[in-house]
């Protein structure tokens, strides 16, 4: 799998000795008080086309929550992978940085300085609290207006981001919306999202790599496994589902029965049909996915 599908990598959430490994560790961006619903609701699935939008609205209905969209997912997955790519550096090159640091406090500067580095756990806990800044604002807006299930929908999002997002924000709870791909591959045809063959081929790998990932990383995580199908067939059991997983209040069941696949303004778009072709990388994928227990 290529990209950023590929595994854990440098955001796995491994805990190592103090000192050089201590970069390691993201202090917590925001705290969980008594009662409090602090961290935030992540909806993601495999790829684009899923439901989470329809997930996102129905959360929005009910008085207690208010998930924000995809610019949010964007920006705190940008920034995360920017801090994993950082800290890498800075945990391989401690022992460097810290020595030039040593020598220049002791009077030593004839020496080829140019990345002359701060104490690095309190540098790097700066960036870290930096890039979950925006996450902050979310918190706290959600609080400002009464919606204390704060959250924010971004299909797709990288796994190597998600390990890195439970570590930042304890109490993290990510609804996880799985579709049949051959509906989902005849959505995302439709928006033009896959322009060529090799896109198509791609998208099924991920659907497919993407489910293993969080298969495999989900223990130690509240986590709700929701298939789009389930939802729209039956509201109620999906809504109850939800409403036992964080505290949202009662949702709107008339959301589910609102087809909207498209901005305000612009016609529904019909699901492109597949071709042999696409229909055999659709079948192969089906074929190896992950069984998820309990949720059928």
């Amino acid at each position: 799998m290529a990209g950023l599908h590929g595994g854990r990598g440098p955001v796995g959430p491994a805990r190592r000795r103090r000192g050089a490994g201590a970069l390691a560790r993201l202090r917590p961006a925001v705290a969980v008080g008594d009662g409090a619903f602090a961290a935030p609701l992540l909806v993601t699935s495999p790829t684009i086309r899923s439901g989470t939008t329809l997930v996102q609205r129905l959360l929005c209905s009910a008085p207690g929550g208010l998930v924000y969209g995809e610019e949010v997912g964007k920006d705190v997955e940008f920034q995360l992978q920017v801090l994993a790519a950082r800290r890498l550096v800075y945990r391989h090159n401690g022992a460097r940085f810290r020595q030039a640091l040593s020598q220049v406090l002791d009077g030593e500067t004839n020496d080829w300085i140019i990345d002359l580095m701060p104490g690095l756990e309190a540098y790097v806990d700066a960036l870290g609290q930096g890039a979950l800044a925006g996450m902050k604002a979310c918190a706290a807006h959600a609080a400002s207006v009464g919606r204390p299930a704060w959250g924010f929908k971004y299909p797709g999002m990288a796994p190597t981001v998600l390990p890195l997002l439970a570590e930042a924000m304890p109490g993290l709870r990510v609804v996880y919306v799985l579709r049949g791909l051959a509906d989902t591959l005849r959505s995302a045809k439709a928006w033009g999202a896959l322009p060529d063959a090799i896109q198509v081929q791609r998208f099924c790998d991920d659907w497919l790599a993407h489910q293993h990932f969080v298969h495999g990383w989900r223990a130690g995580i509240p986590l709700l496994v929701l298939r789009h199908e389930a939802l729209v067939a039956d509201p109620a059991a999906a809504i109850a589902r939800l409403r036992a997983f964080a505290p949202i209040g009662e949702p709107d069941p008339g959301v589910v029965s609102r087809r909207i696949n498209a901005p305000a303004g612009e016609a529904y778009r019909e699901p492109e049909p597949l071709s042999p072709q696409e229909q055999e990388w659709v079948d192969a994928a089906v074929a190896a996915a992950p069984a998820w227990d309990g949720i059928d």
